[in-house]
């Protein structure tokens, strides 16, 4: 479980807070959905899941986040991201190795699994992604969407409680959406705790998160199922983002 309780954050330098009395409680196997325009302050919550806010993003940090009890204050990244795994959004910058199979093996080696245990993790992980076929291809030759989906993988075969990903869909052509979009779906299915930070609604609605929750200025303003918070077009447009279609539709029925 995750619980934050109450964090405000301001970083280093800044004299406004990214975040602003945040509550939140993440079961494992609870998929959220967390949106809002650039500046909101949805990276800036995905940084906390697992101790880069503070021990690497500095600043004030006001509250606390605990991740099974422990204190994220107490505890190194090193042994948070055991638990609590986090895709950047750009996902060249977490590569470095030969092929797709060693780039997937590293987490887990790091971690002191056996050989047997290890090839069992990047198999599953790279099978949930759709990328065992690329096992031996250069990570450098993927497409944009098959790197993201790697990043993915990586996370995965660490075999972490929750993954938390940043804008997914950043940058994907339609394809590469649909892609991602069973890639999640296979995880809700696998009971994985999944954060999505994204302000890509559309594509999501299909997933029917748990909760949805909408950032603004650092502030949760609205929380709730993804039906209600969507099917409040007016609310969503004034904070710029824009509903799935069938929401609007709706409500243009409703009008007339």
């Amino acid at each position: 479980m995750i619980e934050i309780e109450g964090v405000t954050f301001t970083y280093e330098g800044s004299s406004k807070p990214a975040l602003s009395d945040v509550n939140l409680r993440i079961e494992e196997g609870d998929f959220l959905l967390v949106t809002g325009l650039s500046g909101s302050g949805k990276s800036t919550l995905l940084r906390l899941l697992n101790g880069l806010i503070p021990h690497f993003y500095r600043g004030k940090m006001e509250g606390r986040v605990l991740v099974d009890g422990i204190d994220t204050r107490e505890a190194s990244v090193a042994s948070l991201s055991k638990k609590v795994g986090l895709v950047f959004q750009n996902p060249e910058h977490m590569f470095f190795s030969e092929s797709v199979y060693e780039e997937v093996s590293f987490g887990p080696k790091s971690l002191g699994m056996s050989k047997e245990e290890m090839e069992g993790a990047v198999r599953w992980a790279l099978e949930q992604v759709g990328l065992w076929d690329y096992r031996m291809r250069s990570p450098w030759s993927l497409s944009g969407g098959e790197k993201k989906r790697l990043s993915i993988a990586c996370v995965l075969a660490m075999k972490t409680d929750f993954l938390a990903v940043d804008e997914p869909t950043i940058g994907q052509d339609s394809l590469s959406k649909e892609s991602l979009l069973l890639t999640f779906k296979r995880l809700r299915e696998e009971g994985k705790g999944v954060v999505v930070v994204t302000h890509d609604l559309e594509w999501l609605d299909d997933l029917h998160p748990d909760e949805l929750i909408l950032l603004s200025r650092g502030k949760v303003i609205e929380r709730g199922p993804s039906d209600m918070i969507f099917s409040s077009v007016r609310d969503l447009a004034i904070n710029g983002l824009i509903p799935p279609c069938k929401y609007i539709l709706s409500t243009l029925v409703e009008v007339k």
